[in-house]
C-alpha cells in the first residue's frame, strides 16, 4: 500500500483558488459598480467621494485575499489560518463594501433591460420588501449573525465545511450574507440608513463582541482540540492541533477584538457629522 502523500507548506502556500464563482464575482461586482459609477448622474453631486469607491474595492480586495490567495488553501490544513480567513470576512470586507455605497452603482451598471424587466418589479414588490426590512432589523440581524456564527463551528458542522467544498462554499456565502446585514446596522448602506442611531451602534457593536469573545475563549483556553479536520494536518507546520487551535482563538479574540474596537471608535467620530446631517434634514 502506498502511504498518501502529506502536502508541505511549499506546496499548499502555491496554491491559488481558481474558483470560478468567487472571480467571477468579484469582477463582475467591480466591473458593475465602475459602470455604474461612471452612470451615476449623483456622482457628480457629491454622493460618491473618492474614498467610496476606495474602499469598495479595499472590500473587494480583502474578500480575494480570504477566498483567493493561498490563505483559502491553508485554511483547509490549519484551523487558525480558517480563522484569520473569517475575520477578514466577517470584521474587515463588509464594513468596507457597505462604507463604498454598492447599491447605485452596482444596479446602475446592471443593463437597462435587466434592470426595467427584473431588478424593478423585485424592488416594489411587497413580499420582497417586508422581507429585506425584516431581515435588517437590528435584532433579527444580531441573531442571525451571531447564531449562525456560532452554529457553524459545533465540530459536526465545521468538519463537514471543512471536508466537503460545496458545504464550505455554502458555509461562506450563508456567513457573509448575514454578516452583511449584520453591519447594515452600523455602517448606513447609502441611498438608505441604518436602522440605529449613532449612539445605539455603538452598544450594538459592544453587545457582539460578548458571544465572540465567549467562543474565542472556549476555543483559546480549551485542553482538547475540536476539529478532527485539523488532527493530521498540524503537525507538518510545527503546531500540535491543540496550539493551533489555541493560536485561532486567540486571532478570533484578540485582533477581532480590535477591529470591533475600531468600529465603534469610527461610529463615536462620525456622531457629530451625523448629528449635523440630521439637522440640515430637519430645516430642509
Amino acid at each position: 500500500m502506498v502511504a498518501a502523500q502529506v502536502a508541505t507548506p511549499a506546496d499548499v502556500l502555491g496554491i491559488w483558488s481558481w474558483d470560478p464563482g468567487v472571480l467571477i464575482g468579484l469582477v463582475l461586482a467591480a466591473v458593475l459598480y465602475a459602470v455604474g459609477l461612471g452612470r451615476s448622474a449623483r456622482g457628480r453631486l457629491g454622493l460618491f467621494p473618492w474614498w467610496r469607491p476606495a474602499f469598495f474595492y479595499a472590500g473587494l480586495l480583502v474578500i480575494a485575499v480570504a477566498l483567493v490567495s493561498p490563505l483559502d488553501a491553508l485554511a483547509h490544513e490549519l484551523f487558525s489560518a480558517h480563522m484569520v480567513q473569517h475575520v477578514l470576512l466577517s470584521t474587515v470586507a463588509p464594513p468596507l463594501v457597505l462604507l463604498g455605497a454598492p447599491f447605485l452603482p452596482l444596479l446602475r451598471g446592471l443593463p437597462r433591460a435587466l434592470r426595467r424587466r427584473v431588478v424593478a418589479p423585485l424592488a416594489h414588490n411587497a413580499m420582497v420588501r417586508r422581507t429585506l426590512t425584516a431581515v435588517t432589523q437590528p435584532l433579527a440581524a444580531w441573531l442571525l449573525y451571531t447564531g449562525l456564527f456560532w452554529a457553524w463551528h459545533v465540530p459536526v458542522l465545521y468538519d463537514l465545511a471543512v471536508r466537503h467544498t460545496a458545504v464550505h462554499i455554502l458555509q461562506h456565502m450563508v456567513f457573509f450574507g448575514t454578516v452583511l446585514l449584520f453591519w447594515w446596522n452600523v455602517v448606513d448602506p447609502i441611498p438608505l440608513r441604518a436602522h440605529l442611531r449613532h449612539p445605539v451602534r455603538i452598544l450594538y457593536l459592544f453587545v457582539t463582541t460578548i458571544p465572540n469573545s465567549a467562543l474565542s475563549a472556549y476555543l483559546a483556553l480549551s485542553t482538547t482540540p475540536w476539529f478532527a479536520s485539523y488532527l493530521d494536518t498540524t503537525r507538518v507546520w510545527g503546531l500540535a492541533p491543540l496550539e493551533d487551535q489555541s493560536l485561532g482563538g486567540l486571532i478570533m479574540w484578540v485582533p477581532g477584538g480590535l477591529l470591533y474596537l475600531l468600529a465603534i471608535s469610527g461610529v463615536f467620530f462620525s456622531m457629530p457629522e451625523a448629528r449635523d446631517e440630521r439637522a440640515r434634514e430637519q430645516g430642509a
